[in-house]
């Protein structure tokens, strides 16, 4: 045996063991392929194929025999033995060996094969039944093949309940058509969606579901649908619960700004009555009061009608300002001419408020200084933002100007507006 099997090219190690316990001590290190007598004195061929079974070991066993009949023969290949070949014939125990050894190789790359798709599909169904999201699978006809047990705890049913259940046959008739016209439309159009679902489950619990449904093929290449639902019923409560919040405060804020806008109208009244029981003198500075508080109340006034209660649309502003200032101090525009060359841009409230303010002691000077004596020309208001986010808000007019010299006299005018340029830096 050993020359057959060299002179098939084989360089075997080989060892000749006559006794069960030998033997069974050498199955320790298990051996390429086992050749063994069909009759022995103390181990056999069948006893031997026996043990070697016991052990679950898949070692090709050959037997090699000079007086074994077809009956026999047929019988150890049925208990288990790769081949047989009687000692008259051992030209063929190189090819039977190698055919052996291939065949062997073969089961084990099966056996490789099987214990690595089980351990992939228990990977997959271990990581689906532990995923938060629900997950499940549809044919083509819209029957369930499978489903984790995140939907079986949501939809409160079981996989043996909906495995090759129709979508009307678990859920009501409108959300049953809504479900199949969902999938229909993935499997048509080869593109995968993703939806806000609201599914009412059979207890009358509303759940809100954002899912995603995409086809794919499977190892036939049959077109299925997968799906993956994430469930946001506490999201959707909380942003309600929330969206409620907010129009509350809306509402408040809006609220807070209008009793603003009336109380600065109060106090602009009351200036106004105050004034009419004054001196020409005392009566200049109380108007000069009063519009200070009526261009604070016209940005509370913008911000009640806003969508946005924080900041103020700044040109609009200036527009509606600088004309209530031409209408206050009675200068008409075709005496004197408005120019505005204004950006749009928004405002917050803290700096709205100091520019209002500052824009109505400018263009108040210069209606009341720049064009005495009924002359004529213009005031320029520009309004510009540049790509820093600069700022610049510039008032001009081309009238008398302002007195000459450093001892000129200061106004509260002036001095307001020179506070408030250092408070917005």
């Amino acid at each position: 045996m050993v020359h057959e099997l060299r002179r098939s090219w084989f360089d075997p190690t080989c060892v000749r063991l006559e006794r069960e316990t030998e033997y069974l001590a050498h199955l320790k290190s298990p051996p390429d392929v086992i050749l063994a007598d069909y009759r022995m004195p103390q181990l056999d061929a069948p006893r031997a194929l026996e043990l070697l079974q016991n052990l679950g070991l898949d070692i090709p066993f050959i037997v090699v025999s000079g007086a074994i009949g077809e009956d026999l023969a047929v019988a150890i290949m049925r208990q288990g033995a790769t081949d047989y070949l009687l000692k008259d014939r051992l030209r063929r125990l190189g090819p039977a060996v190698r055919r052996a050894l291939a065949d062997k190789q073969v089961r084990e790359g099966k056996r490789e094969a099987e214990l690595a798709l089980r351990a992939s599909e228990a990977r997959f169904y271990s990581f689906m039944n532990h995923s938060p999201a629900l997950a499940f699978i549809k044919d083509p006809d819209g029957r369930i093949l499978y489903m984790n047990n995140t939907c079986e705890q949501v939809w409160t049913t079981s996989l043996s309940q909906c495995e090759g259940k129709l979508d009307h046959e678990l859920w009501p008739a409108a959300e049953a058509a809504r479900l199949r016209a969902g999938d229909l439309s993935v499997l048509k159009s080869g593109n995968p969606s993703h939806t806000v679902e609201e599914l009412c489950l059979a207890g009358g619990d509303i759940r809100h579901l954002l899912s995603y449904r995409f086809p794919f093929d499977d190892a036939t290449g049959s077109r299925i649908l997968g799906g993956i639902s994430i469930d946001i019923t506490e999201q959707i409560r909380t942003e309600r619960a929330l969206a409620a919040a907010l129009a509350v405060q809306e509402t408040l804020v809006k609220e807070v700004h209008h009793r603003v806008k009336n109380n600065l109208q109060i106090i602009s009244s009351l200036l106004n009555m105050q004034a009419e029981l004054c001196e020409p003198e005392q009566q200049a500075v109380l108007r000069d009061s009063q519009l200070r508080v009526q261009s604070m109340a016209l940005i509370h006034d913008r911000l009640c009608g806003n969508n946005d209660l924080e900041h103020v649309d700044f040109r609009e502003y200036v527009e509606t300002l600088a004309r209530e200032l031409f209408a206050a101090h009675g200068v008409g525009t075709d005496r004197v001419r408005l120019r505005l060359a204004l950006d749009p841009l928004s405002l917050d409230l803290n700096q709205a408020i100091p520019c209002g303010l500052i824009l109505n002691e400018l263009v108040s000077n210069a209606l009341k200084y720049a064009f005495p004596s009924a002359r004529t020309g213009e005031i320029l208001i520009e309004l510009h933002c540049d790509q820093e986010d600069h700022i610049t808000l510039r008032v001009a007019d081309d009238g008398v100007g302002m007195p000459p010299g450093p001892g000129r006299k200061k106004s509260l005018g002036l001095g307001i507006v020179d506070v408030l340029t250092r408070q917005l830096g």
